[in-house]
């Protein structure tokens, strides 16, 4: 009787430890996790581009990011980080500008539109840390 027991038991204890494993953590990313230089593709307006992208700090908690093409340079004043993926919107005299990023590791995606008066343009850059 105590030899099934002890049988049941370890079986129980087999059986309970086979899970779903433990999502990863999602990623905090900080200012200093945002800066460095980073080389990839610039897709802008359908024609492709080699691009250079360096992210500076600013402040405590700020990014400055500029990416650069062979024909042009774009530069993004002080973005407040706020984790791994940033966001912002800006609307004056009826353009409107737009950026969004998102940082994976040494991996980031930089999406920059900017529409209005006339003026449609979109610039799509993916680029690893160096």
């Amino acid at each position: 009787m105590n030899l099934s027991r002890l049988l049941i038991f370890a079986v129980v204890l087999v059986w309970s430890s086979c899970g779903k494993d433990d999502p990863e953590p999602e990623q905090v990313c900080m200012q200093a996790d945002w800066v460095g230089t980073y080389t990839g593709t610039a897709v802008c307006d359908g024609t492709s581009d080699d691009a250079t992208v360096t992210i500076t700090a600013s402040g405590m908690d700020q990014i400055i990011i500029e990416y650069a093409t062979s024909t042009l340079t774009t530069t993004f004043d002080p973005l407040t980080v706020e984790g791994c993926d940033l966001e912002r919107t800006a609307t004056l005299g009826g353009v409107t500008a737009s950026v969004s990023a998102t940082l994976d590791g040494d991996d980031l995606s930089l999406n920059d539109m900017i529409s209005g008066a006339g003026f449609d343009s979109d610039c799509m850059v993916t680029a690893t840390r160096q």
